[in-house]
């Protein structure tokens, strides 16, 4: 009985232990199984099928500026007498912005126009006289030739009365010579002597004819010699006159006047145009340096200009449309357009920098950006606008195999969710989501996106069918 008392308290022994043990490992597994759910849980991201608008872009950040600077500088070294603006200050064009003490400028003004008049009454004085000279020789020349001409004349009459005499008298000799031959004797005889007196007569008168012509020829000739010598005085006295044009006087000390004048014009320095100063290099009482005196840039037409790395400047070009804010105007979404792009870094330095410069234009000349602020600028390279779409690490597969989500429906039990295989097709892939095209996924819909192996540190997903807690619940939706 002892034997068989001692086996029973064995037997229970044995039968208790291994009772413990169907005990312990059942806890076990359910304490492996519950960590591998909260595991799930903790790593395991999810997301949601939505309609959005999808777009992939370069982000550029950089300053609004002003398309059109203008500097204003000056030659002048002339003290600043007087400012009148400031940074910040609007200008229209023609605006007096400051002036340079001119008074130096003007004391050498005034001599030089004192000196030019001085010189200007003798040389008007010389001209004067030139001109007096000219009218002389004018005035002599016709006075001389009106007296050639009477010569002229009166020869002409001597010589021409005096072949009337002539013709007169032979006139009268032809006729005493008809008498003669109808008279008497003896009144023929008285004729005929009166004919030879008068013919001899005529003989000396003709011989004086050919004095007279030469007379009238001497006259005119005397004429043509006066008129060739009052036109060479005429001509000498016109001549000096001309030439007084050329050499009359140095027009340097005219050009030194200009040239005062117009530096004294540039000590009022006006606005080029219309815009905002955003630089006054000078101050009153200062000597401007290099010439600068402010700059002034133009307002209605902003850009913005900013860096695009060697990875992204093939992607863009020219109009591009890009998204601009800036922290001053919060969420509000500016728009713009790629105006310039610099297809070359100019230096190694430039290009550790940050690479390409590119110029953005605002589309809005009202908008509320101003001069200075830095703005974040997204340049769109493709945009698709409300399609369905899901997170971009939702995505599952590959082009060969097909697309696939893993979605969550209801479990089996209050509070658990199913993993679900739902295939689709792609579209566009945007920065962070992807279009979906075709599928059985709807709007709404949780996707999962990844969960990361706490022993590996590699991202998997859990298998579908897999029952996981409804991330809704545990608030641990993206």
């Amino acid at each position: 009985m002892v034997k068989v008392k001692g086996k029973f308290k064995l037997g229970c022994l044995i039968a208790l232990i291994v009772v413990l043990l169907l005990i312990g490992g059942l806890i076990f597994g359910l304490s492996r199984a519950m960590k591998t759910v909260i595991n799930t849980m903790q790593n395991t991201s999810y997301g949601k099928a939505a309609v959005k608008d999808l777009s992939s872009y370069v982000n550029v950040s950089g300053i609004v500026a002003s398309s059109d600077a203008t500097t204003v500088s000056t030659e002048l070294t002339e003290k600043v007498r007087t400012v009148n603006v400031k940074v910040g200050d609007s200008v229209k064009k023609g605006d007096v912005l400051c002036e340079l003490d001119s008074s130096y400028l003007q004391e050498q003004l005034d001599q030089l126009t004192k000196s030019a008049d001085r010189a200007q009454d003798a040389d008007d004085y010389h001209k004067t006289v030139l001109r007096r000279n000219l009218a002389d020789a004018k005035s002599n020349r016709t006075a001389m030739l009106n007296r050639a001409q009477q010569e002229i004349n009166k020869a002409e009459r001597t010589r021409d009365q005096a072949y009337e005499e002539y013709n007169s008298r032979i006139d009268k000799y032809n006729q005493l010579l008809k008498e003669i031959v109808e008279a008497e004797p003896d009144q023929a005889k008285l004729l005929d002597m009166e004919a030879q007196g008068l013919s001899q007569e005529n003989e000396a008168l003709y011989a004086q004819l050919a004095s007279l012509d030469a007379a009238v020829d001497a006259a005119h000739t005397a004429y043509d010699e006066t008129q060739r010598s009052a036109d060479q005085l005429v001509q000498s006295a016109q001549d000096a006159l001309d030439a007084e044009a050329y050499t009359g006087g140095d027009d340097s000390t005219g050009l030194q006047i200009e040239k005062l004048q117009e530096q004294i014009d540039q000590c009022t320095v006006t606005a080029p145009a219309d815009g905002v100063v955003t630089m006054v290099s000078v101050k009153e009482g200062s000597i401007p340096m290099g010439g600068m005196l402010m700059t002034i840039e133009k307002t209605d037409d902003l850009v913005i200009s900013g860096k695009v790395g060697e990875a992204d400047i093939l992607r863009i070009s020219e109009d591009m449309d890009c998204e601009i804010k800036t922290s001053a105007t919060g969420d509000e979404i500016i728009p713009g357009k790629i105006r310039r792009i610099e297809r070359i870094i100019s230096s190694v330095s430039e290009g550790a920098a940050g690479g390409y410069t590119v110029e953005i234009s605002i589309d809005d000349p009202d908008s509320p950006l101003l001069i200075g602020m830095t703005a974040n600028v997204k340049i769109i390279l493709k945009k698709v606008d409300n399609v369905l779409c899901v997170p971009y690490d939702a995505v599952q597969g590959g082009e060969n195999d097909g697309y696939y989500v893993l979605t969550l429906e209801p479990g089996s039990s209050q509070g658990m969710m199913r993993v679900v295989r739902k295939n689709i097709e792609i579209g566009f892939e945007g920065d962070y989501y992807t279009e979906v095209k075709k599928g059985e996924l709807k709007d709404g819909d949780i996707v999962l996106t990844a969960t990361v192996n706490d022993m590996t540190g590699t991202m998997s997903l859990p298998e579908e069918g897999a029952e996981i807690p409804d991330p809704t619940l545990l608030g641990k939706m993206n």
